[in-house]
């Protein structure tokens, strides 16, 4: 080896080393706004289908990008305020009441007084008598603190959609441009990982939407029949924490069966009943049907994707972590079989599909 051929490679080295510490710097400086770019651009995926429908009908691309991410924002709005008004608005009564209670449950009135009374707590009551007064103002300031973390959210909310709104008016355009650049072998392999990628978020995302729904609808119906009090808000808490792969069932069920015993006995073993039945009819017969039309993910695969997705990003990233993981999974899978054919191990009788397959199961 020469000279200049040896300087050429460390020249090379050197390079491909300052790219990648770069590279990991704008990730850590950068990674809020990563973050909403990847959140949006999966929103912009899910989204795709109903924007192509309507410009399939003659609207104009912008306008049905627009109408499209309006009705969303509109959609999570009201599901945000039917949400926090019932919380909101009982713990300001809460807090208001607080000293009330208090008065009446040291002359042993009211129900707090029969329940202190009953349980022999009245020392501890009139010793704790102004830490506990006290607990108004500090249930005042975190409705304050809630309230400020709320604004926040909707910020990033607005954020996200309107990078979810260029990227469905400018993300073709520049997914053709930056096809159009590579060689004909390398376009038709991102065409078919951007197709499928597509398909998979989408499927999986209105499937695991679909099935929250289901859920929140089934419990909803169940405790409004009981009578337990709060059965709207307890529905939405089951429709959003549903969302949550494998643990969202148990977390969304543990706190709402809780408060159908406190309601009775009865509403409590029914509300649980409900519950597992409908755990068992999402995991073996809803989930197989939405997962049919989407990647087929390894069980250990989604537990790593939820992990990662929760701890870098909370409820958030726990959600978008398996859309992310179908991603990875189809790119992994087409490259396989690029790799496989390339080596010309794939058999005259085996389709791109069997290779895919065959790159899943390994």
């Amino acid at each position: 080896m020469d000279r200049k051929e040896f300087l050429k490679r460390v020249f090379l080295v050197d390079a491909i080393a300052i790219a990648t510490i770069l590279s990991v710097y704008l990730v850590v400086v950068l990674h809020g706004f990563l973050l909403d770019l990847l959140i949006s651009t999966i929103f912009a995926i899910v989204l795709h289908p109903i924007v192509s429908f309507m410009v399939r009908h003659r609207i104009r691309r912008s306008i049905a990008v627009v109408v499209v991410v309006l009705v969303g924002l509109a959609t999570l709005t009201g599901l945000v305020y039917l949400f926090t008004k019932p919380l909101y608005s009982a713990a300001f009564a809460f807090a208001h009441q607080l000293p009330t209670l208090v008065a009446q449950a040291q002359s042993g009135k009211g129900q707090l007084g029969a329940l202190i009374i009953r349980f022999h707590i009245e020392s501890f009551v009139s010793s704790n008598v102004s830490k506990i007064t006290g607990a108004a103002g500090n249930v005042t300031g975190t409705l304050l603190s809630a309230t400020k973390t709320f604004l926040t959210g909707i910020t990033g909310i607005i954020t996200i959609a309107l990078l979810s709104v260029f990227i469905l008016i400018e993300g073709p355009r520049v997914a053709r441009s930056t096809l159009g650049l590579l060689p004909k072998d390398g376009r038709a392999l991102a065409q078919r990982i951007l197709d499928r990628s597509e398909k998979a978020v989408a499927g999986y995302v209105f499937g695991n939407i679909a099935t929250s729904v289901i859920a929140g609808v089934v419990v909803g119906a169940t405790l409004s029949l009981l009578g337990v009090p709060f059965a709207l808000l307890l529905s939405l808490w089951v429709a959003i924490v549903d969302l949550l792969p494998l643990v969202g069932g148990l977390l969304a069920g543990i706190p709402t069966v809780f408060i159908a015993f406190l309601h009775s006995p009865i509403a409590g073993i029914v509300t649980l009943i409900v519950f597992l039945t409908y755990q068992q009819v999402e995991n073996h017969v809803l989930n197989p049907v939405v997962m049919a039309r989407t990647v087929r993910l390894n069980p250990l695969w989604i537990l790593i994707s939820v992990l990662v997705g929760t701890d870098l990003a909370g409820f958030t990233g726990a959600i978008i972590g398996i859309p992310v993981a179908a991603m990875i999974q189809v790119t992994s899978q087409e490259l396989w079989h690029r790799y496989v054919a390339s080596r010309g191990y794939l058999g005259q009788g085996n389709s791109e599909e069997d290779a895919a397959e065959d790159a899943t199961e390994q």
